[in-house]
């Protein structure tokens, strides 16, 4: 009788440990370990690190698990691994492009920084003002407000006017006292918005300031003085007229 107990309790045995019941259904777990999805996630991770071979793979792996690669440029690469005149030029060129990008983007910054900070209107001789309240000093047969105005000629295809413009934008940008208008020869409409001062179509203007070389500058400043610059002036120069 002993014995037969015994063996029923051993066949009831067995199958519990091994993880079945009585009627051995296979064991099935709700829980599952919550370390287990991560272990598959850098165990994917790792075999994809491991399938590049350089020394510049740097793995970056984001939240969700996907793996991706950062390398430095092609020309930063061959110029680290082998030094030479020719890989050093292509690292300098790629190095110079990439740092007129930044000082392209640096000066737009500054430009729209100075223009939200100094709101101005692209005020010309017909909408000012100076006229509105009827104070203005007549020049040439023109009703010219008070105070500091530049005048600035320039005819397409002038690179001295290109040079010139340059150093108006940059009175412009940096003097708002000093009210800024340009008149164009030879520009479309969508050519002179690009330039930050005020820039419209000559219509006449250049005659009536007796305008007969390019660049050209007239400057009223608030002393009542004028000047007419002929050719090229930098900035000091111009800056000395207004006193």
């Amino acid at each position: 009788m002993r014995c037969f107990l015994i063996l029923i309790a051993l066949f009831i045995y067995t199958p519990f440990a091994y993880g079945q019941g009585l009627f051995r259904y296979d064991r099935i777990d709700f829980f599952k370990d919550p370390d287990s999805k991560k272990d598959t996630v850098s165990e994917q991770a790792q075999s994809s690190i491991e399938s590049i071979e350089s020394e510049w793979a740097e793995p970056v792996i984001s939240a969700s698990g996907k793996v991706s690669i950062y390398l430095p440029p092609k020309e930063v690469r061959d110029f680290l691994d082998t030094p030479d005149p020719e890989n050093a030029k292509a690292y300098l060129e790629w190095n110079l492009n990439r740092i007129r990008k930044f000082i392209t983007a640096q000066e737009m910054l500054a430009k729209e920084a100075k223009i939200l900070d100094q709101p101005r209107g692209r005020d010309n001789l017909t909408d000012t003002d100076s006229q509105k309240t009827g104070s203005s000093t007549s020049v040439a047969g023109a009703a010219l407000p008070q105070g500091d105005y530049l005048f600035f000629f320039m005819l397409k295809g002038c690179p001295v006017c290109q040079k010139e413009a340059r150093v108006v934008e940059n009175i412009y940008l940096t003097h708002p006292e000093i009210k800024v208008q340009a008149f164009a020869v030879g520009y479309r409409d969508d050519e002179l918005r690009e330039y930050m001062f005020p820039a419209m179509q000559d219509k006449g203007m250049s005659r009536l300031f007796k305008v007969s070389s390019y660049p050209a500058i007239v400057l009223f400043n608030s002393k009542k003085e004028k000047y007419f610059i002929s050719g090229y002036a930098n900035k000091e120069k111009i800056l000395k007229l207004f006193g």
